[in-house]
């Protein structure tokens, strides 16, 4: 209970704005109750509003603001799109030197010898005589029937 002289302001904020409680009608029990929810909360960073984390900070900028000073963002924020920068940068694909023997002729050629291949086969499956000397390669025991 240390932590509530801590964050009194805080927690008396959140009750009345948040939970829409008098802090001073609540029994001592009942502001147990609501001030370890709050802790959750704040443990959590899942309050609804900056001035429940620290209220001085927050009058301070808010008061500058009045002024019409300056006020840089506080640093100390969640950006939830550096996380997903950061994510996105993981999952990207390295380049990977891919270590080929052939050359771009030869797998060309081979590219044909597939497609030929395929050709051959529907061939066979429609029942037309494939020619031995159609320039196909191939053993002989993958489309006989």
């Amino acid at each position: 209970m240390s932590s509530l002289y801590n964050k009194e302001q805080e927690f008396r904020a959140w009750l009345v704005e948040e939970r829409k409680i008098n802090p001073e009608t609540i029994s001592k029990d009942q502001t147990k109750k609501e001030f370890a929810r709050f802790v959750e909360d704040y443990n959590t960073a899942t309050l609804p509003h900056e001035k429940f984390y620290n209220m001085d900070d927050y009058e301070r900028r808010m008061s500058a603001l009045r002024a019409g000073e300056y006020v840089p963002p506080s640093d100390d924020l969640y950006d939830p799109t550096a996380d997903m920068r950061a994510h996105a940068s993981n999952h990207k694909r390295r380049a990977v030197e891919h270590d080929s023997y052939m050359n771009k002729e030869q797998l060309m050629e081979l590219r044909k010898v597939q497609n030929e291949r395929i050709q051959a086969a529907k061939m066979k499956q429609l029942g037309m005589d494939v020619k031995q000397n159609m320039g196909v390669r191939m053993d002989g025991t993958m489309f006989d029937g």
